[in-house]
Parts: C-alpha cells; sequence; structure tokens
C-alpha cells in the first residue's frame, strides 16, 4: 500500500464500514498524515470503495477509480458565519448549480469531459464547477495597426481556466462618445487571440478608449480598457 499526500477537500459520502478493524488501521494511517492533507490509498482491499465516516474521525472519499481518507473537518455549530463567508457560500451553491445544469446538457458537458481527469478524481462536474468561479481574463489589447480606418485590426489576448467563448469590442472617442462596437473572431492559429476589424472612420484617433470584453460559457466577463 502506497501514500501519496493531496491537499485536503471535504466530503459528502455516505456509508461506514466495519468501524473497530478499521480504525486500528486509519490511527496507523493518521500518524503519517500532516494536518491539512488526506492520503490516497492504493491496492488495499479492506477499504477499497469506502465511503463516508469511521466514528466521526475520518472521512473516505471515492473520485473517479481512487479513494481518499482524511480526518473530518470540524465546526463550531455555535459560530457566527461573517459577511464574506455568506458571500463564499452563495457562490459555491450558484457554481453547484450551474455545474450540475451543465453536465445534464450532453453537448455541454462533452466539453468539459474532455478537460476532465477521471483517473486523477476530476470530473466534468469539477471543470464547471470551477469555470464558474474564474471569469476570464483579457492580458493584451493590440491597437499598434488600429489607424481609426474601416480595416485596421485591433488583437485581443485573452485567456480563461475552460474557455473563452466571445470577446466584444467598442471603441469611443476621448469624450467618450461611442465609435463603433462588435464582435472579435478567434484566431485560427493562436486560439488565444481575437481579431476585431474596424468598420467605421475614426477621425479623433488620439485619447480614443478600446474597450474589450471577454465571456466565458459560464457567462463570466473580464475587461481591458486601453487608451490610445
Amino acid at each position: 500500500m502506497k501514500l501519496r499526500l493531496m491537499p485536503n477537500e471535504g466530503s459528502d459520502l455516505k456509508g461506514i464500514l466495519h468501524q473497530r478493524s478499521l480504525t486500528l488501521v486509519l490511527n496507523n494511517f493518521y500518524k503519517r498524515l500532516k494536518n491539512q492533507y488526506m492520503a490516497k490509498i492504493k491496492d488495499n482491499l479492506l477499504v477499497r470503495g469506502a465511503s463516508g465516516n469511521v466514528g466521526k474521525q475520518f472521512v473516505y472519499r471515492k473520485r473517479g477509480n481512487n479513494t481518499f481518507i482524511t480526518r473530518m473537518p470540524a465546526t463550531d455549530k455555535k459560530a457566527k458565519t461573517t459577511q464574506q463567508q455568506e458571500k463564499v457560500r452563495e457562490q459555491f451553491l450558484a457554481a453547484s448549480g450551474y455545474a450540475t445544469s451543465a453536465i445534464a446538457d450532453p453537448k455541454i458537458k462533452a466539453q468539459y469531459q474532455k478537460k476532465a481527469k477521471v483517473k486523477s478524481g476530476i470530473t466534468a462536474y469539477n471543470v464547471a464547477f470551477r469555470d464558474y468561479l474564474k471569469a476570464p481574463v483579457v492580458k493584451k489589447t493590440d491597437a499598434a495597426k488600429y489607424t481609426g480606418t474601416p480595416g485596421s485590426p485591433i488583437v485581443v489576448t485573452a485567456v480563461d481556466d475552460f474557455r473563452v467563448i466571445e470577446v466584444a469590442v467598442s471603441i469611443k472617442t476621448a469624450a467618450g462618445v461611442l465609435v463603433e462596437e462588435g464582435n472579435a473572431i478567434l484566431n485560427p492559429l493562436h486560439r488565444d487571440e481575437w481579431i476585431y476589424t474596424a468598420t467605421q472612420n475614426n477621425a479623433a484617433l488620439t485619447g480614443s478608449i478600446i474597450i474589450a470584453t471577454a465571456k466565458d460559457l459560464p457567462g463570466n466577463k473580464g475587461t481591458m480598457q486601453t487608451t490610445l
């Protein structure tokens, strides 16, 4: 049996195996674990496929083909949640709802499944959950070839933990008057680059503002504003 330390995680698993015999084994495991880690169990018939908790001290969790064991998290039922904790809780509930809906759609699930690592216990649900919590980032807006004339390009570099599905560009004068707006086209060779081609004349080029907004599959947005 081999142990590999991994970051600690919570568990919502069910069932309890034979507690007395397992507690002896688990106590030996626990001596080898640090406070904030959990162990990965391999080739142990006694606990293979186990789930739930043992004596309210240890928790099993099965992810993919692997079984993990960790200390049961301690909770203070009398403690009052802070505003930040409530905010985080709401975000996680929303992420869970999105992930559940996403994997219920065969087409969307298939997209997330491509990035899942089943052998490591990372499922399509896990990928969708994380995607909801992380907005895309516009890393760069290259307007070096934008001349204020139709046909001149603006190149936007945008990334996401899963995938950017859309990049919109708007151009305004220094006074804030909208010149034009529209969607950029994904560069087929460089998948993090999106090219917007101007369609309107912009005589007041100096001081003009370019706003690039990237959107991911859950609808999160990331924006960059560039002044010429």
